[in-house]
């Protein structure tokens, strides 16, 4: 880790305490929005669910999904990463306002890539959403992205897709594996199990789309937005999930075992196994950082001081870097 993140990172674990408190969602997009984003995704994903991923499921796993409601409420702002399950009625949770929220990160992260703005920003903004008490808008209006930006360059709009659509896979194959294994409610098993009933989800997830040749591109932009909520010590209590660092590598390991079996038939002449053992080589970086504590609670701190411009001006690349170099320089003269 670079000296000045350790030096930041060791301060703010002596003197500030973190606590992520909950927040109104209910102005960051208009009911308009909603319903008419409602009207885009709420076909499209049961199709993904109930026709793309039926026809690779084994006999007992068609069992479970014919037993599977798909509930995707326009109007439940309860959390921009709810996506839920309950075994025992077989519902799986999907609301309209988690896709359009992770739809605009995905976008967001696409175009910063595409227009080399740091994408840290896109980060910043969601360790905002539980330690900035500032009113936030939605990602690409708080983060100075076009808002329709996918319109505007094809690059964006490709892997902004893709992006989703892979996620969604992981996502509703990893609810449906809580259905099929009929996992129990939190507050009925101790930590440890919940955690293990996590992780056979991600199995459950990874076999299908293994079967499905879908690599799981789009769950690092997930995985990374969410790892914001992983405990600084892990074994923390009430800690249901494992850590990210650990759900990204067992993802790793999946893409390193038979590679071939993640090379769409329609990718086979641009992607090779070497290919995907980058791609599996560049999940294992990451969870390497989301592994440090130090710093998640350097990232958790950018959250907490992002101010607008901070957010919005990414695309300036070096002044943002300076901007941010003093913002906390400023921090440690206090």
């Amino acid at each position: 880790m670079n000296a000045f993140i350790q030096l930041i990172a060791v301060v703010l674990l002596a003197v500030l305490s973190f606590g992520a408190s909950a927040r109104d969602y209910s102005g960051m997009y208009s009911s308009y929005d909603l319903q008419r984003a409602s009207n885009s995704y709420s076909n499209n994903i049961r199709a993904v669910l109930m026709e793309d991923i039926a026809g690779y499921l084994t006999t007992s796993e068609s069992a479970t999904l014919n037993k599977v409601q798909l509930a995707q409420p326009w109007n439940r702002l309860v959390d921009p990463f709810e996506f839920s399950a309950n075994p025992s009625t077989g519902m799986i949770l999907v609301p309209t306002f988690s896709v359009k929220f992770f739809d605009d990160l995905a976008i967001a992260t696409a175009w910063f890539e595409r227009f080399n703005c740091n994408k840290e920003a896109v980060f910043d903004y969601v360790a905002a959403l539980d330690f900035n008490d500032r009113a936030l808008q939605a990602p690409l209006p708080e983060l100075g992205v076009p808002n329709e930006a996918y319109k505007l360059d094809n690059y964006v709009d490709d892997v902004s897709q893709k992006t989703l659509k892979s996620a969604l896979a992981f996502l509703l194959l990893h609810e449906l594996g809580h259905v099929h294994h009929q996992h129990k409610p939190y507050d009925v098993i101790t930590t440890a199990k919940a955690q293990a009933q996590e992780a056979e989800a991600d199995q459950f997830a990874m076999n299908v789309l293994r079967r499905m040749r879908l690599p799981p591109m789009g769950m690092t932009v997930w995985f990374m937005a969410i790892s914001m909520r992983d405990p600084l010590v892990e074994g923390s209590p009430r800690q249901t999930h494992p850590m990210t660092s650990d759900r990204l590598q067992a993802i790793a390991s999946e893409l390193r075992r038979n590679p071939e079996d993640f090379i769409e038939p329609a990718n086979q002449d641009t992607w090779t196994t070497n290919d995907i053992r980058a791609v599996a080589s560049k999940i294992d970086t990451i969870a390497r950082n989301l592994a440090d504590p130090d710093l998640r609670s350097f990232v958790r701190e950018r959250g907490r001081l992002a101010t607008p411009a901070l957010l919005a001006n990414a695309c300036d690349a070096q002044q943002h870097n300076q901007d941010w170099m003093q913002k906390f320089k400023d921090l440690l003269e206090k």
